[in-house]
């Protein structure tokens, strides 16, 4: 009996060890496990901050190589000026570089005159020549023609958007389609643009799409905004987009690869009726429906200045000048044209004639490439006025349109040289000559 309860002593006493032993070794383990979960976070946090980096990093070279493209335009600019900049020319049209001789090419292709010496109506590249008839009219769309933009890149094709909600793309020698590009079924186009083989058109569906004008295929479609989008314009790249919208604010979306970034948004007080962007690409400009102009720098995302109650009513369009981004034209609700001076931000010319009336909020005015002359429709008559620049008088009085214009657009001439073109309520395209 001493014997067996010796051995149950010794047992119970191993059993106790082993309670020992065992909870250590539970103990140990869940140190383990949190330390273990320790590394893991922090290995997670270290990828987090590592994948932060590489975003910063990229987001710095792409910065980095848009200024280096910025400084190379502005080389080849300077390299442009120190050759002789932009020269007129006696018959009106301008011409590069410093040569004088009116023999040149361009200089025959802007006066008009052939190298038979005879007078004719001859186009270039350079020469501006004020619209007196029309050379094709077309019934472009079914509903009201909002909105009308020559290709940036000089080529012959024209775009327009509309009520339809299409934008439809034409050859302006022609008077042909070539394309048509849907937009969201029942929403209006309320802005189109075209450049380089792209096409922008946005609208009420607070989307703006982009195609590839070759094979008609929508390649982006921004969403962002929440309200509509009421303009839009590519960058002189056509790497990058601007839109604005009834929701007040402004975006600049990098569209260069397969997925869009929105890069930049602008904020400000009142709905943007217009947009557009300098030659430089690195300054935009807005018109609103408060009547003010805001001035945006474009890599910071700052406002950099303000006109206020530039038109009464609201501006319905802005367009930097083509040869000088320190001056531009607005097109106001109270139904006048103003050249404004961007530096002293004041009003140098004023534009009006009592037959002419701005009745929409995205009627579109337009300069002449050389920027001597300034062309208008009227909400009611459906007369198109061209107005010289610089004293305000009135060149010519257009009349083809049966119903009010809603824009008018001015393209520096193909092959072709056909440069103006205008749309209005019934949906009629007017190509003048």
């Amino acid at each position: 009996l001493t014997n067996a309860q010796s051995i149950a002593s010794l047992a119970e006493k191993q059993y106790e060890g082993l309670k020992d032993t065992i909870r250590t070794l539970q103990e140990e383990n869940d140190e383990l496990k949190q330390t273990n979960s320790d590394l893991v976070n922090r290995v997670v946090s270290e990828k987090e901050k590592s994948i932060d980096e590489i975003n910063k990093m990229n987001d710095m070279v792409e910065k980095l190589k848009k200024e280096v493209d910025m400084l190379r335009a502005y080389q080849k600019q300077q390299e442009q000026r120190a050759r002789g900049g932009w020269r007129r020319n006696k018959g009106g049209g301008l011409d590069i570089g410093g040569d004088d001789s009116s023999s040149s090419p361009q200089s025959s292709a802007a006066t008009g005159k052939g190298k038979d010496g005879n007078s004719g109506r001859q186009f270039g590249a350079l020469g501006v020549v004020v619209p007196s008839q029309p050379l094709h009219v077309l019934q472009a769309h079914g509903q009201e023609a909002t909105a009308v933009r020559y290709d940036g890149t000089g080529t012959d094709l024209v775009a327009t958007g509309s009520s339809d909600s299409t934008v439809r793309v034409w050859d302006s020698s022609t008077g042909q389609p070539k394309a048509m590009l849907r937009g969201g079924v029942g929403h209006p186009m309320l802005g189109v643009d075209i450049s380089g083989g792209v096409v922008a058109g946005c609208g009420s569906d607070k989307t703006c799409r982009v195609w590839n004008l070759r094979t008609q295929r929508l390649i982006h479609q921004l969403a962002g905004h929440s309200h509509k989008i009421t303009c839009v314009r590519l960058f002189h790249n056509e790497k990058d987009i601007l839109t604005g919208s009834a929701d007040r604010s402004m975006k600049v979306w990098d569209i260069s690869r397969n997925v869009y970034r929105q890069t930049v948004t602008f904020r400000h007080s009142s709905t943007s009726n217009y947009v557009d962007v300098s030659s430089d690409s690195l300054t935009a400009v807005s018109g609103h429906m408060d009547g003010g102009l805001r001035f945006w720098d474009v890599r910071s995302g700052e406002r950099s200045a303000e006109i206020a109650g530039i038109h009464e009513g609201g501006v319905t369009s802005v367009q930097f000048s083509p040869t000088d981004n320190t001056k531009l034209l607005t097109n106001g609700r109270d139904s006048t044209l103003k050249l404004v001076d961007v530096r002293t931000c004041t009003t140098v010319q004023t534009l009006r004639h009592p037959d002419f009336r701005t009745m929409m909020n995205h009627v579109s005015a337009a300069l002449s490439p050389d920027g001597v002359y300034a062309a208008a429709g009227s909400g009611t008559t459906g007369d198109v006025f061209v107005w010289r620049v610089s004293d305000g008088k009135l060149e010519k009085k257009l009349s083809a349109h049966q119903a009010g214009v809603c824009g008018v657009a001015w393209g520096r001439g193909g092959t072709n040289g056909q440069q103006v073109a205008s749309v209005d309520k019934n949906g009629v395209l007017v190509l003048w000559a």
